[in-house]
C-alpha cells in the first residue's frame, strides 16, 4: 500500500490523532535499529549516469527502505531520503549543493527531531548522531567518492532528480538528471511494453513538412471509453525522447498517475468529498491508435477535482530521429453527473487556456527549444461548441501545440518560435 494512501485511511478512521499520542509518550519503550547503509538492498535499484570522468548514483527511497536506513518512520511526516553517490574521476573538487535536489530539503538534524521519544535522551542521542552520519557531503575530493542523503518532499511512483556539481574555483559544471522509480503505486507507463507497441518498419521518420502535415491529418480527438465516440480533442504534440520530454514536465510539477483500480478509485471518491489533494488520482482511459494512453500525468491544485491533467501516447513516426507523443491537455474544475460514467470531473469548456498552461510551463522548464502550432480539431465557439465524450461542451481556436524538447538547458528568450497555423504554401 502507498504511504499516502495508507496515511488517507488512518485519517478516515481517527487513528491518526491517538499514534501521534502514543508515539510522543512512549517513544522511550521503542526501539532504534537502523540497518547498515553499506551494501543495502536499495542500492541495487541505483540508476547511474556519467559526465565526463564524474558519475553520479541516486536511489529514491520507499517508506519501507527509508525506515530501515534512518531507523524510524519519515513517510508520515512527508520526508523522503534520496541517496546520492558522486564519483569523482577529475583533478578538481566538486559541491554537491542539495538545494537542487529539493529547494525544501530537510536538515539532519530536523529530520532526526522527528525520531525522537519523550524520555529517551540516550536513544535521542544515538538517532541525531547517526542521522549526522547519513548527510551526504557538501564536496567530493579529486579522485574521491562521496555518498550519502538528501532528505526531500515525499513523492510516490517516480521523483524526478537533478544533481549539479560545481567546480571549486572554476566555470565547469556537471548536470546530471534523473527519473528515479519508486517502487510502490502503479501507473498507466509501467503497464504499457514499449519495444512491443509498433514492430519493425512501422515507424516513420519525418521531416518538418512531412510532420506538420501528418499532425494536420490527425483524428480530431481521441475515442471514449466505447472506442467509437469522439473524445477530448487532441491539442498537444510533444517531440523528443522519454528524456527530453518528462524531465521538464516533473520539474514544472507533474506527476504520473495511478493505473484505475477499485482502491484508487475509492481513495479518488474520498479525496473528492473530503476536499484533500491526490497528487496520484487516476485518470479515466481515452483511446488513440487503437488503445488507451500510455502516460497519464496530471499537476494536482487544491483536491482532486481541481486538476490540470493530460494523456500522452508514442506515435508511429519520428521527427529529426526523435520520439513524437500525441497528447491531449484539459483542465478539472469540478465534479458533475453524467449518465455515461454516473459522474465525472467537469472539464474547463475554454480548452485552449489549458494548451498555453502547458505551453508557459514548458517555457519556464528550460527544456524546450522550439514551439509551434498547427491545425488540427478545427474552430468552435462559445455559441457553438463541441462536446466531448461524457458530454462536456468545449470551444477552441482549432489548433495544436507543437513543442520541440531538449536535454540541455534552454532559456525561454532562446525558444524558436514556427508559424505553422498559416496556411501551406501550395
Amino acid at each position: 500500500m502507498s504511504e499516502r494512501r495508507h496515511r488517507l485511511r488512518k485519517g478516515i478512521l481517527l487513528v491518526a490523532v491517538s499514534a501521534v499520542g502514543v508515539a510522543l509518550w512512549m517513544g522511550s519503550g521503542s526501539g532504534f535499529h537502523p540497518q547498515p547503509i553499506d551494501g543495502a538492498p536499495f542500492q541495487k535499484r541505483a540508476e547511474s549516469s556519467t559526465d565526463g570522468n564524474v558519475t553520479v548514483s541516486v536511489v529514491a527511497l520507499t517508506p519501507e527502505e527509508a525506515e530501515a536506513a534512518v531507523g524510524f518512520r519519515t513517510a508520515g511526516a512527508d520526508i523522503q531520503p534520496v541517496w546520492v553517490k558522486v564519483t569523482n574521476g577529475e583533478s578538481i573538487r566538486y559541491y554537491i549543493p542539495p538545494i537542487i535536489i529539493d529547494s525544501g530539503y530537510y536538515s539532519p538534524m530536523e529530520v532526526a527531531w522527528k525520531g525522537h521519544g519523550w524520555l529517551s535522551r540516550e536513544k535521542n542521542t544515538r538517532i541525531d548522531a547517526h542521522l549526522r552520519d547519513l548527510r551526504l557531503p557538501a564536496y567530493v575530493e579529486p579522485g574521491a567518492t562521496a555518498s550519502g542523503f538528501v532528505f526531500t518532499s515525499l513523492d510516490e511512483g517516480i521523483k524526478y532528480v537533478n544533481v549539479e556539481l560545481i567546480g571549486a574555483g572554476t566555470e565547469q559544471l556537471r548536470r546530471f538528471t534523473f527519473l528515479a522509480r519508486i517502487p510502490g503505486i502503479r501507473t498507466d507507463y509501467q503497464q504499457v511494453d514499449w519495444n512491443g507497441l509498433y514492430k519493425p518498419g512501422e515507424i516513420t521518420e519525418l521531416n518538418d513538412d512531412g510532420l506538420r502535415t501528418w499532425l494536420e491529418k490527425l483524428p480530431c480527438c481521441t475515442k471514449g471509453g466505447d472506442k467509437k465516440t469522439d473524445g477530448d480533442p487532441l491539442n498537444i504534440v510533444l517531440v523528443g525522447s522519454r528524456a527530453m520530454v518528462f524531465p521538464p514536465l516533473a520539474r514544472r510539477g507533474w506527476h504520473v498517475t495511478e493505473t484505475t483500480t477499485a482502491a484508487s478509485s475509492w481513495d479518488t471518491m474520498v479525496s473528492s468529498v473530503f476536499g484533500t489533494t491526490y497528487r496520484y488520482a487516476p485518470i479515466s482511459p481515452l483511446y488513440l491508435f487503437g488503445r488507451r494512453q500510455d502516460i497519464a500525468l496530471q499537476k494536482p491544485r487544491a483536491d482532486v477535482n481541481q486538476r490540470n491533467h493530460m494523456r500522452l501516447w508514442l506515435a508511429p513516426v519520428t521527427a529529426e530521429g526523435n520520439p513524437v507523443w500525441v497528447g491531449q491537455i484539459s483542465r478539472d474544475i469540478g465534479v458533475r453527473l453524467t449518465t455515461k460514467t454516473i459522474t465525472t470531473h467537469k472539464v474547463d469548456p475554454q480548452i485552449d487556456e489549458t494548451r498555453w498552461y502547458l505551453l508557459q510551463d514548458m517555457f519556464f522548464s528550460q527544456g524546450m527549444r522550439r514551439f509551434g502550432l498547427v491545425k488540427g480539431v478545427g474552430v468552435s465557439t462559445p455559441e457553438a461548441p463541441r462536446t466531448n465524450y461524457t458530454g462536456d461542451p468545449y470551444f477552441t481556436d482549432g489548433l495544436r501545440a507543437v513543442m520541440w524538447m531538449s536535454e540541455t538547458p534552454i532559456t525561454y528568450q532562446r525558444i524558436e518560435t514556427l508559424r505553422w497555423e498559416s496556411p501551406q504554401p501550395k
